[in-house]
């Protein structure tokens, strides 16, 4: 019986697994290589100085000691809100700009003034309405008695009993003033005879 050597089978076996594919050597994991972050240094508006890798929302905010900054809100020196949670920037909230609130200050007195000046100008508008409606009322009033008291004389003067005309003379004599005076005289004359007679 033959029999094989243990070098001799193990070189078999071998040879068995040479046409196999070989397995992928497993890379060892790679140390992640630790990014440095570049913090910039920030001023609150009370003073004390934080770390801030972006003033963006994801930046992460450390205290000058080097630990996270709390949550919560905290105002920067130039008047912007930054809320951080868990040492890292959640929300930027910009400041209302000054001039803005001026310039709606400045444009709500304007409005003021001209709602003012507006509400005037309509109650004198009111007020001369008014007057106008009542001198035009008066008017009225003097116009419908004006002919009231017309009516009231044309009625009159229809009852009032009409007469004929005057009939002119059929003749007139026309005398002269010195035709009177002698129409006068002899008159006279003739007194003062019938008295002397007597």
């Amino acid at each position: 019986m033959y029999s094989m050597k243990a070098s001799e089978a193990i070189l078999k076996i071998k040879a068995l697994f040479e046409d196999m594919p070989e397995e992928p050597k497993k890379e060892e994991p790679k140390k992640e290589e630790e990014v440095k972050v570049e913090m910039k240094e920030y001023q609150l508006k009370d003073g004390a100085k934080i770390m801030i890798s972006a003033l963006e929302v994801g930046g992460s905010v450390q205290m000058e000691d080097g630990s996270p900054a709390p949550d919560g809100e905290h105002e920067l020196a130039d008047g912007q809100m930054i809320v951080v949670e868990g040492g890292v920037i959640k929300e930027i909230k910009q400041p209302e700009a000054e001039e803005k609130v001026e310039i709606e200050v400045e444009a709500k007195k304007k409005i003021e003034e001209m709602e003012s000046a507006f509400n005037a100008t309509i109650s004198q508008l009111k007020e001369e309405n008014q007057k106008l409606h009542s001198e035009l009322a008066q008017i009225k009033d003097k116009m419908k008695n004006g002919f009231t008291e017309v009516i009231a004389l044309i009625e009159t003067m229809s009852k009032v009993p009409q007469v004929d005309p005057v009939q002119k003379p059929q003749s007139f004599k026309y005398a002269s003033s010195n035709d009177m005076k002698i129409e006068k005289l002899s008159k006279y004359r003739e007194a003062i005879l019938n008295s002397a007679t007597k």
